[in-house]
This record gives C-alpha cells, sequence and structure tokens, in this order.
C-alpha cells in the first residue's frame, strides 16, 4: 500500500483514516488515485457513519466502489453484527484498491458479476445449526460473518490445521476464484496453467473428501505455498492468487516505508526478483514478530515450485496492468 498524506497539511494518515490527526481535516479517499481528499469538496460513502468506510462515493448520496460489492448484510438487529460488517468491509476495502489498481474487471465475458454476501450460521427450529460455508460460485463470495470474531476465526484455523486465517485472506483467496474464471478460463490460458497446477476439472468433491480424509501429503511445502492448496488445482490457484497480493501489498508498503527498495511490484518486473525481495523481509517480519511476543506474520515457505506458481499469476496481472497502459 502506498503511504497516504493529508491533502491539506501533507502530515502521514492511513489507508482507513477518517480525518487527519495533526490538522483536523475531515478525509475521503479516493481509490482510483490511492489518494487522500478533502471531504468538504468530496462526497463520502454512504456507509462512511453506519462503518467508518471512507471511500469516495461513486455517485451524489451512494456507496463507494466496494461497498456497492455487498449485496447482502447480515441482520444488524443482532448484537455484534454491526461490528461484524465493518470488519469485513474494512478488509474488503484492501481487496478492491487492488483490484481497481490491477484494472482487474468485476463482470465476467459470461456475465457473473464479482458480488458478496455476508451471512450469519441459522438456528433451526429443531435446535440445529444451519451453517453458512464461506466460498466462492460464479462470481458469488459468500462470507460467514462469524469469521470477523477473533475466537471464532483462530478455532477455526486451529481446528483445520492451517497458519494463517485471516478476513483479508479470505477475500484474496475466494476472488482468486473468480479470477480464474475470467484470466485463466475465458483468457485462454488454460494449457499453461494444466501444466503447473494440474487438472480443475478433477473431481472437486473427491479430492475435498481426500483432503479431510487423509490429509495434505508430508511433503507439501515443496510444492504448494500452504497445506490447503494441494486439495485440488483450484484451491492451489486461489491459494497462490492470495499470497501473490500478500506478497505484492506487503512490498509495496515496505517500500513506501522504506523498508525494503528495488522492488516494484506493480512495474514491469518479472517474479523473481520480487521474491528475493519478499522473503529476506518476510524473515524480517516474522523476527520482529517473535520479538513482541506474537505468532509469525508470514508462516510461509515460497519454495521453487510455489515461486512457478506466482510467476504464473504474476504474468497474468502484468499482463492487465500492460493492457491498460
Amino acid at each position: 500500500m502506498k503511504r497516504l498524506t493529508c491533502p491539506v497539511c501533507g502530515r502521514f494518515v492511513y489507508f482507513d483514516s477518517l480525518s487527519c490527526l495533526a490538522c483536523g481535516t475531515d478525509l475521503v479517499h479516493e481509490p482510483r488515485a490511492v489518494e487522500m481528499r478533502e471531504l468538504a469538496v468530496r462526497e463520502s460513502c454512504a456507509n462512511r457513519d453506519a462503518i467508518g468506510c471512507n471511500w469516495l462515493a461513486e455517485a451524489p448520496g451512494g456507496l463507494c466502489a466496494s461497498c456497492a460489492l455487498t449485496e447482502i448484510l447480515p441482520d444488524l438487529s443482532v448484537s455484534g453484527n454491526l461490528l461484524r460488517w465493518k470488519r469485513i468491509e474494512d478488509a474488503k476495502r484492501r481487496l478492491v484498491q487492488t483490484l481497481i489498481r490491477l484494472h482487474l474487471p468485476l463482470v465476467s465475458r459470461a456475465g457473473n458479476r464479482l458480488r458478496f454476501h455476508l451471512l450469519a450460521d441459522e438456528v433451526q427450529a429443531d435446535g440445529s445449526v444451519k451453517q453458512v460455508m464461506t466460498g466462492h460460485d460464479n462470481g458469488l463470495v459468500t462470507l460467514n460473518i462469524a469469521e470477523a470474531d477473533d475466537d471464532r476465526r483462530e478455532a477455526m484455523r486451529l481446528g483445520m490445521g492451517e497458519r494463517y486465517r485471516t478476513l483479508l485472506g479470505h477475500c484474496r483467496h475466494e476472488v482468486g476464484h473468480f479470477y480464474f474464471d475470467v484470466l485463466v478460463e475465458e483468457g485462454g490460458r488454460r494449457p499453461e496453467f494444466d501444466r503447473i497446477f494440474g487438472d480443475p476439472d478433477a473431481d472437486y468433491q473427491e479430492a475435498l473428501q481426500r483432503h479431510y480424509d487423509e490429509g495434505p501429503p508430508e511433503d507439501w511445502a515443496e510444492g504448494f505455498v500452504s497445506a490447503y492448496a494441494t486439495m485440488h488445482p483450484w484451491e492451489d490457484f486461489a491459494e497462490t492468487f492470495a499470497h501473490w497480493m500478500h506478497m505484492v501489498d506487503g512490498l509495496e508498503t515496505a517500500v513506501a516505508y522504506n523498508l525494503a527498495e528495488g522492488a516494484d511490484p506493480f512495474g514491469g518486473d518479472p517474479i523473481e526478483p520480487l521474491v528475493a525481495a519478499w522473503v529476506p523481509l518476510s524473515v524480517a517480519m516474522n523476527a520482529m514478530s517473535r520479538s513482541l511476543g506474537q505468532p509469525d506474520l508470514y508462516p510461509f515457505v515460497i519454495g521453487p515450485r510455489v515461486v512457478e506458481k506466482l510467476g504464473f499469476v504474476h504474468g497474468l496481472l502484468r499482463d492487465r496492468l500492460a493492457s491498460a497502459a
């Protein structure tokens, strides 16, 4: 993420700042320019008061580009759901900022539109619970709002043996499925994908059952960015897509704060120098996190086969930037 400043006094402000702490100016973020503006001369998202969305409205009185993608909200009369909604939208804005910068379409050639449903588990009349499964289906990303609760998300992470589980990670992973359809299937990149990731037409339910019955292979870290990526080529791509986003956003932030140099994740560089810059940075981040008594910020290993997969995703997205230039 670029370093943002107040348009009035030039002091540093955060991506989600509603006002400048130095001069008190009310702020609105313009995602296409990746800059802060004065709220006095711009109109903010209609969700500003409800959840603190600081983005520019797409039209007077309307929603911003990120909030507009959410079709269904949780029942806000239920205690805690307003905060859960806010936390999810905070994460989603970071995702959508990157999608905008990459000039990625929000509608596939088949007419499937990227959209979000934020749903909660339902208690049935017999006392049983109908669970909402986080997932993707033809552009529709469904998120279980319980993922916004730190204790529930951590319990899920531990129960599933995951190294990492965040709201932003969920958002990036699920849209990765959508962009498999847009960039790989519709983009004519299937032969290269099949060679690197495997056959995405392999039976998904069978692969899912095998994964939960047997777990990942012992040597999974040699070729996959996460254990879940071993389950099926679709999941491998979505996990790789999400980790590419983690890497480039992390690198750009590090460069903005003078913690790294020489890597332009949104430029024309190939994947190798980006990985070469990211690996020592992530090692340093993990060491710093441990020194503060926290778990690793990036608990993953990037081996040669993972670099190849990241390179495939990087090529798809670099092509988007080049075509928009």
